[in-house]
């Protein structure tokens, strides 16, 4: 386990929660910014157009904590990056923590990321994100049975980003000096999913990053998440594709895995208004003999491995 170095100042840190039908799970999110102590300055709790009791769930927890300073922003439905914006404009301290309204921040999760950044002599350094374990919607702790990509990514990570997001455990997971959002600008609001992966390769190409490697946030996996609907995610992804080659830069990882997702959703890309907005060359990647091409390289192995081992099971 690891043990914070020293006490941080007192309100260095503003959090923003962005909550869209959150009434469920928001009071556990609440309470665990609560237990991070004096270093929150302000919770921002951004309801984005919420049907159910999100908001009164958030007043009703500014009424039984009246010693934390707690701004609930009420606002029509925007979508995930637009809330996440609107508190992040509204933010006062050098620091912003995110936090996704479904998950759980761990003890010390703000302490042990603020010293990493007052240890750290790197100048370039904007953002430190963490472990992170994974719980079902009643709790229970999935990080044994689905995995967990463990942080490796220090210093100069942005063709390393490239290769696939590898800052994960969700946007609940970093801890971002304030100045970087004003060198490379909020989320994109016009991104439905992805929009995460989207920052951090903004943000890498302007500044290092650092982790911890203990576990500071459990993500939530349950029906609603949105990684769920291919449909979106492939809009979202071919947006993402757009804006790197109109970059002039690519991602083979990037391209697999819409190919993949093609793949198994059975979606025709032409069906989709993003893939419209591609150039002509990346949208051949996608129709035509390299679509058909790239569904034999991607089932030929599943089908070979699953044919050895029937083979192997008869010969027993």
């Amino acid at each position: 386990m690891v043990t914070p170095s020293s006490s941080a100042p007192r309100a260095c840190i503003d959090v923003v929660i962005p909550a869209y039908n959150a009434e469920p799970f928001l009071r556990q999110a609440l309470d665990s910014v609560l237990i991070q102590g004096p270093i929150v300055g302000q919770l921002i709790v951004v309801n984005d157009g919420s049907s159910d009791g999100t908001a009164q769930c958030v007043l009703d927890f500014q009424i039984a904590h009246p010693e934390l300073s707690l701004q609930l922003i009420n606002q029509s439905n925007c979508g995930l990056a637009a809330a996440r914006n609107a508190g992040i404009t509204r933010a006062q301290a050098p620091f912003i923590a995110l936090l996704d309204a479904d998950d759980v921040w761990l003890p010390e999760k703000l302490q042990l990321q603020w010293d990493c950044f007052s240890r750290s002599t790197d100048t370039q350094l904007g953002l430190v994100y963490g472990g992170y374990e994974l719980i079902s919607s009643t709790g229970q702790n999935l990080t044994t049975e689905r995995g967990v990509v463990k942080p490796s990514l220090r210093g100069s990570a942005h063709a390393q980003l490239l290769s696939g997001n590898f800052i994960s455990g969700s946007g609940s997971n970093v801890l971002i000096k304030k100045l970087v959002f004003e060198r490379v600008g909020l989320f994109d609001e016009t991104l439905q999913a992805s929009e995460d992966w989207d920052m951090w390769l903004r943000i890498s190409k302007e500044f290092h990053v650092d982790f911890v490697a203990a576990p500071l946030v459990e993500v939530r996996v349950h029906a609603h998440n949105m990684q769920k609907d291919y449909r979106r995610m492939l809009e979202a992804d071919f947006m993402v594709l757009n804006k790197l080659d109109r970059a002039n830069e690519s991602s083979v990882f990037l391209l697999w895995k819409i190919r993949t997702q093609l793949l198994e959703s059975k979606i025709d890309p032409r069906s989709l208004a993003a893939f419209a907005l591609c150039s002509s060359h990346l949208q051949a990647k996608f129709i035509g003999l390299q679509l058909v091409l790239w569904r034999y390289l991607a089932i030929a192995p599943i089908a070979l491995w699953k044919g050895l081992f029937r083979l192997k099971q008869l010969l027993k």
